[in-house]
């Protein structure tokens, strides 16, 4: 049977063909290592799997004064996604007013299968907040052996992992547009969904079928369709429920822009909204108020997230809280009525 080696700094020294130190050095971010040399001792640390001792490397480099954040989300280009900025926005703020540096860290995890080990092995940071609808249980273990404090930006529920959460009440959100539909007559309520299999969008399903439950109306699969959290798709989607004919009364999508797709595509087939259909989206986006009608919807506060997020990292860090902690800080959503719905 063929036995695991164990390696330590002087076996990856000795791979890398470089020092001790020099190991040392990458390993805490440190100047004055050659580019080429840094990434040949960070591909072998990750070919290895070599972990460094949490203790050492903070006795080696001591507080940094940095906060990550980092977003596992499916695309590159998560700067520009109508949530995330928002959230940013609430991480920033705190950081600041407690003289923490905001380092940003990017999604590489596609092409960079180890990105996400590196950033615990050689960047230089205190704690981690984590986004995004792709974060895998291996990670977050990965950075809680390593040491590394670090608080979830949305609900996730793992085995033996005890987890510090911050998260919208997407269900209780999803209950109220729906209830609200129902409250003013409607019975056929269409809901587009968004990302199918993740933790948020399990929760306003949930919300939307408990409602119609509630009020005894038996939920049809064809009301359901599948937009992907995407505006182009949410109007295909809803181009081909209105020409195979199918009678609803009112939509309910995932998120704002699916919202809009849905209203493109009534609009263009002659449905006035809210008079003939009405519309409800989620996550009041700043565009949603300054929409034609402007839209009625379920307000997440995005910039409450990341200062709650950070807060709790930060009595981790002051001892306050213990980094392996379970606790979750759920903020209510609010219903804003504007003249869709």
């Amino acid at each position: 049977m063929e036995v695991a080696v164990k390696h330590t700094l002087e076996s990856i020294a000795a791979l890398a063909g470089v020092s001790r130190g020099t190991v040392s050095r990458v390993i805490n971010n440190q100047p004055s290592v050659k580019p080429e040399v840094r990434q040949k001792v960070l591909d072998i640390i990750a070919e290895t799997g070599y972990t460094p001792h949490p203790q050492a490397r903070s006795l080696a480099g001591g507080k940094t004064g940095n906060i990550g954040v980092i977003v596992f989300g499916a695309k590159l280009d998560f700067l520009t996604h109508h949530i995330f900025y928002e959230v940013l926005q609430g991480i920033q703020l705190i950081t600041a007013m407690n003289s923490y540096d905001l380092l940003l860290f990017s999604n590489r995890s596609d092409y960079d299968h180890e990105y996400w080990k590196k950033i615990a092995i050689s960047r230089k940071i205190d704690g981690l907040v984590i986004m995004g609808e792709y974060i895998r249980e291996e990670y977050l273990r990965f950075y809680r052996d390593q040491g590394i404090p670090f608080v979830l930006i949305g609900k996730r529920n793992y085995d033996q992992l005890p987890l510090a959460c911050v998260t919208s009440d997407y269900r209780q959100g999803a209950y109220d547009a729906t209830n609200y539909l129902i409250r003013h007559g409607k019975r056929s309520i269409v809901y587009i969904q968004g990302l199918i299999g993740t933790p948020h969008e399990d929760e306003r399903y949930a919300g939307y079928r408990q409602a119609l439950q509630d009020a005894g109306i038996g939920g049809r699969s064809e009301w359901v369709i599948v937009g992907n959290a995407e505006q182009e798709e949410a109007r295909r989607r809803m181009d081909r429920l209105i020409a195979e004919g199918l009678a609803f009364d009112a939509v309910f999508a995932a998120n704002d822009l699916m919202a809009l797709g849905a209203i493109e595509s009534l609009t263009k087939h002659n449905y006035r909204v809210p008079q003939d259909i009405a519309v409800i989206g989620y996550d009041d986006i700043q565009a949603a108020a300054f929409m034609n009608p402007p839209l009625t919807t379920v307000r997440q506060h995005k910039q409450k997230l990341g200062q709650h997020a950070v807060e709790l990292l930060l009595e981790m860090l002051r001892g306050e809280l213990a980094w392996h902690a379970s606790k979750d800080v759920v903020l209510e959503s609010e219903l804003m009525i504007r003249g869709t719905a």
